[in-house]
């Protein structure tokens, strides 16, 4: 895995993978002893690069100097991007409603907050259609008449296709409220 240095709050990265091969070089008995050392650290330092392209070189953290190594990529093409919020309204989304006792209706449902922060780049929050506040009714503690508080409802965002928008939601989860009724009717 690849430690990438740079401004997490400033900026959005394109072109990172998330992994890299290394290919140690030495003798037997050097390589056996780098196998059993767990801390092979790669790092991509971005730190005080200023958004556009950028070739950069990866750096391989020696833990036995005698062990020469090749990196499959040894560079990577990374592109910086301005990290911009935007504010935006909150949907809810009742997953596995058919799960709830056919006797009971979920008459309303109320959550703590109606607009939340998304960042990422400008590019990726165009494609974002909505936000969805995912409220799996199997999560129910009691499905019983009355008031039930539901806390880290979990927030999604997707495009106009449905597909999930890997995005940076503030905050990332929410608490709600639901009002579950039971419907009568009183007859002569």
């Amino acid at each position: 895995k690849i430690d990438v240095q740079y401004n997490e709050e400033a900026y959005v990265l394109e072109g990172v993978p998330d992994s890299v091969d290394i290919t140690l070089i030495g003798r037997r008995s050097d390589l056996y002893l780098a196998k059993q050392i767990p801390d092979h650290e790669i790092t991509l330092d971005l730190s005080g690069l200023k958004p556009g392209t950028h070739k950069v070189d990866l750096k391989y953290k020696r833990t036995l100097a005698s062990i020469n190594y090749k990196l499959d990529p040894s560079f990577v093409t990374v592109t910086i991007l301005p990290k911009v919020s935007e504010l935006r309204t909150v949907n809810v989304d009742l997953l596995n409603r058919d799960s709830l006792d056919p006797k009971l209706v979920i008459e309303q449902t109320e959550i703590e907050r109606d607009e939340i922060i998304i960042k990422d780049s400008e590019a990726n929050l165009r494609r974002v259609a909505t936000v969805k506040a995912l409220i799996d009714i199997n999560n129910l503690v009691s499905q019983e008449v009355g008031k039930v508080e539901l806390r880290d409802v979990p927030l999604r965002a997707y495009d106009e296709m449905g597909n999930v928008v890997d995005v940076e939601i503030v905050p990332s989860r929410i608490n709600a409220k639901i009002t579950i009724t039971s419907p009568s009717k009183i007859v002569p």
